[in-house]
């Protein structure tokens, strides 16, 4: 269900929606597109705009891709309420005033923590999950450390997040705090099919840590795709959209997943097409 066509960036729809206490900014493409809708979680700095490559191979779906709170044109949050608990409130809030009644979350980076905890507390409102070069281990890993460095230090002149963020990732690194939530109870709880998605070169999820993952989600399949880093979306939107395509026609029973297994654990994806 891919259109491998001329990529068009084009969205369909950009408007607010209520998060948890606050107003949130989302984008849509394709909304009378058939079948379960995407909704897309950027990572942090990031909006929902990131998703806009990707979102021009997937015209057969219905994409939803939020702004998270303190992110772009969506709401700073007054009292800098920014951890896992409240992005996801916003996003099970949002799904309310969408009317979405189920879906395929997917989650980049931050986004992918976000998914993993949604998808654990509102099992009956995800119809899979997938993760993006995100991991739900509390250490952080070399490269989320190098992202985490660089975003206590920016000098964010556009100002499309609240500055708020670096500072508190700023003072986290001056106390050598390298410790998040411990997001692998939630991860375990999961019962809804899941994707892992790694770019092969990525430090923020070695190949080691996808494989615990995989030891503790039976229900999760992983694709790495080919000469990439951290940024899927940025740099393979293409190969990124053809697995999420196969996934989400998997879990419909339409098509195959795309992918090989291997004692149930997934190899680099024969993509269908080139990057």
């Amino acid at each position: 269900n891919v259109r491998m066509g001329a990529p068009t960036s084009e969205t369909n729809r950009v408007s607010r929606v209520q998060g948890a206490g606050l107003t949130l900014v989302y984008r849509e493409w394709n909304a009378v597109a058939e079948g379960e809708p995407l909704v897309l979680l950027h990572g942090i700095t990031g909006s929902g705009a990131n998703w806009g490559a990707t979102a021009s191979h997937l015209q057969s779906r219905r994409l939803i891709a939020l702004d998270a709170r303190g992110h772009d044109e969506s709401d700073w949050d007054p009292g800098e309420a920014y951890g896992g608990d409240q992005h996801f409130a916003d996003v099970a809030t949002a799904l309310d005033e969408l009317e979405v009644e189920h879906c395929v979350l997917v989650g980049f980076s931050m986004g992918g923590s976000v998914a993993i905890l949604t998808a654990a507390c509102i099992p009956d409102r995800i119809a899979a999950v997938v993760v993006i070069d995100a991991y739900p281990h509390p250490r952080m890993t070399t490269g989320s450390r190098r992202i985490a460095g660089w975003v206590s230090t920016a000098h964010d002149e556009n100002r499309s997040f609240d500055p708020a963020i670096a500072r508190h990732l700023r003072e986290m690194m001056a106390a050598g705090d390298d410790e998040r939530s411990d997001l692998r109870p939630m991860w375990e709880a999961i019962e809804c099919p899941s994707l892992v998605v790694r770019g092969a070169q990525s430090d923020v999820l070695p190949r080691d840590v996808a494989d615990d993952m995989l030891r503790l989600q039976p229900r999760s399949r992983l694709v790495t795709i080919p000469a990439v880093a951290h940024a899927i979306p940025l740099y393979k939107p293409r190969e990124l959209a053809v697995a999420l395509a196969d996934f989400a026609d998997s879990i419909e029973g339409r098509g195959d997943a795309g992918t090989q297994s291997n004692n149930g654990r997934s190899l680099v994806s024969p993509f269908r097409a080139g990057g």
